[in-house]
């Protein structure tokens, strides 16, 4: 019965350990986080590609609303493309983080991000969440994949003068 229970007992504590390493991560991990997300925030509202590109993996993409980005060449002319636009991020929360290994975590929150393009005399204000997936790497976190979902995309230009609008599909309903 002692040698039953015993064997119970190790299987328990095995059983417990990988689930131990994963699940929502500790307070200083999620500080952690949010200091890098910090400092990504600062590299970017500075057009600071070669900063970004140091706070990525070298095997990092990204995804978003203008497609898959990566290597760190495409990242850093990305990075530029925006800042050219005036982009600055407004606001960026941290609402979950959660550890995937050891080393690894998945962050999640939402952003505001306006851009003040001084060719539109309009600001536009972009909204939307965003998922990093992160690796730690020399005592500190890197970017291993990013996704950025807008709620409210930028328009669609208006169709060219002479060009006749978009169609629907067939087997679509216009009504």
């Amino acid at each position: 019965m002692m040698v039953r229970l015993l064997a119970i007992a190790a299987l328990a504590v095995g059983l417990a350990g990988p689930a131990v390493a994963q699940g929502n991560a500790p307070e200083r991990t999620r500080q952690q986080i949010e200091a890098f997300m910090h400092e990504w925030i600062d590299a970017y509202n500075r057009g600071d590609s070669k900063t970004m590109a140091s706070l990525t993996t070298a095997d990092s993409f990204g995804v978003g609303d203008r497609g898959v980005i990566s290597g760190n060449q495409r990242f850093e002319r990305a990075v530029e493309n925006e800042a050219n636009l005036g982009a600055k991020v407004k606001s960026m929360d941290v609402d979950e983080v959660r550890m995937i290994g050891r080393n690894a975590a998945v962050a999640a929150g939402s952003y505001t991000v306006t851009y003040n393009n001084p060719q539109n005399p309009q600001p536009l204000t972009i909204e939307g969440t965003w998922m990093q997936v992160l690796e730690r790497q020399r005592g500190g976190w890197r970017s291993v994949a990013a996704s950025y979902t807008p709620f409210n995309p930028p328009p669609s230009p208006p169709p060219a003068a002479g060009a006749s609008a978009p169609q629907p599909s067939a087997g679509s309903s216009t009504q």
